[in-house]
């Protein structure tokens, strides 16, 4: 999603806007992924590709032994072939590279939240900083303070 390292992945690529993902998580086992889970919703961003794109993209997320993909509602995304729940939190230059693709998109910290379940599976401060490995004061930091890129 990050819109830096996507460009460069697959020249030409075109963004569209936010999207989300009804019925499912974001969790972290070491990398993103997202996993089926009633009542939540996970944000993120929406891209035209091309087939060279898609290739790209299969290469760089280690498809199909790694990731696999998947549809709904005409949308491909990508999901662990090992789906797992929270497992291992992401490294921190990691999780500010996703950091940074929520924000290219216009999503918040809120949105952020919210696709990690927190409210809908009553995840309370400690829990969050367990999963993403990051104190609460860090997180907000690095929302405030990623660069944010605005043309689409």
């Amino acid at each position: 999603m990050n819109v830096s390292q996507t460009q460069q992945r697959c020249p030409g690529i075109t963004r569209i806007g936010k999207s989300q993902l009804n019925g499912f998580r974001l969790v972290f086992n070491y990398h993103a992924d997202i996993i089926p889970e009633v009542g939540c919703t996970v944000h993120g961003g929406l891209w035209q590709i091309t087939t060279d794109h898609e290739d790209a993209l299969d290469r760089y997320e280690g498809y199909p032994e790694y990731y696999g993909k998947y549809y709904q509602n005409d949308i491909m995304f990508y999901r662990m072939k090992e789906a797992s729940g929270n497992l291992a939190p992401p490294a921190s230059w990691y999780l500010k590279t996703v950091i940074q693709g929520y924000k290219d998109f216009g999503l918040t910290q809120t949105d952020f939240e919210e696709s990690l379940g927190v409210q809908q599976l009553g995840l309370m401060e400690p829990d969050i900083e367990r999963l993403l490995g990051e104190s609460m004061d860090e997180l907000e930091r690095l929302f405030s303070r990623v660069a944010t890129s605005i043309t689409y």
